[in-house]
């Protein structure tokens, strides 16, 4: 990658306020060798440009500068061309086979009900013929209304016997504290796919499960059905999570380590 004359920069600042790379890295947790690299101009020893850009603004405010004028001198990624790992395949939900199930019963059960009731209207309790009374009236020869036989439950449509299930059980808010590069999937369908810019909020429903992958861990808070979840990693982090009603899940890790703890 060519040289963009940001390391000098950010050397000569550092130097020059009498600070050294460990100083850095304490302040902005951010691991010695990617300042090193960064100053030396050194790229591709980063784990991408994704994360270049935001090491930079980092360093950057660390030094007390303003990071745009060198942020603006990388490149910017080209987020349709970054490969993320595939949605991992899952069993169709056992509630929903529960939930079938109930609601044939139920049916099943309605039906022999309705059977049972107009078997009983029409072969109990008959008179004899020569008992009736002739019909006299117009009013008298229409049929009188069916009675509803007792102790036995009334057809309900199916959609009334089930449970109701909620539309949207997984409500998750995401806000952005950095420049946060994210993916995120509901109900195994992309919804989106870009970069959350500072103080930027995105809101996402699903059914059953959202999955979302964060380029900056750290720098991403997350509301959870209305709870604010623990931080899902630290700066500069790749997590990979699954968010449930029950709570997240956490899929896979970076494959960089994240920044030891002080």
């Amino acid at each position: 990658m060519a040289s963009f004359g940001i390391g000098a920069k950010l050397r000569q600042e550092r130097l020059g306020r009498g600070l050294t790379i460990d100083d850095i890295a304490r302040e902005t947790r951010i691991r010695p060798r990617f300042l090193e690299a960064i100053e030396a101009e050194d790229f591709e020893s980063l784990p991408g440009l994704l994360f270049a850009r935001n090491f930079v603004r980092q360093f950057a405010l660390s030094l007390k500068l303003d990071p745009d004028p060198l942020v603006s001198e990388l490149p910017k990624p080209d987020e349709s061309t970054i490969r993320l790992p595939d949605p991992p395949a899952y069993a169709r939900s056992s509630y929903q086979t529960d939930r079938r199930m109930h609601s044939a019963f139920w049916l099943a059960a309605a039906t022999m009900a309705c059977v049972l009731a107009w078997f009983h209207f029409n072969h109990s309790g008959e008179k004899p013929v020569e008992s009736l009374r002739p019909v006299e009236t117009a009013e008298a020869a229409a049929p009188a209304p069916m009675p509803v036989p007792r102790n036995v439950a009334p057809s309900l449509p199916v959609a009334a016997i089930a449970n109701p299930t909620p539309s949207a059980p997984v409500q998750v808010v995401m806000t952005a504290r950095q420049p946060v590069w994210i993916q995120v999937s509901a109900d195994g369908k992309n919804t989106f796919s870009g970069t959350l810019e500072p103080n930027e909020t995105r809101q996402i429903s699903a059914v059953e499960q959202i999955k979302l992958t964060a380029g900056n861990a750290g720098g991403l808070t997350i509301s959870l059905n209305g709870k604010t979840l623990e931080p899902l990693g630290s700066i500069g982090q790749v997590r990979v999570v699954r968010l449930t009603a029950a709570g997240p899940v956490f899929l896979e890790r970076d494959p960089q380590p994240a920044p030891d703890p002080l």
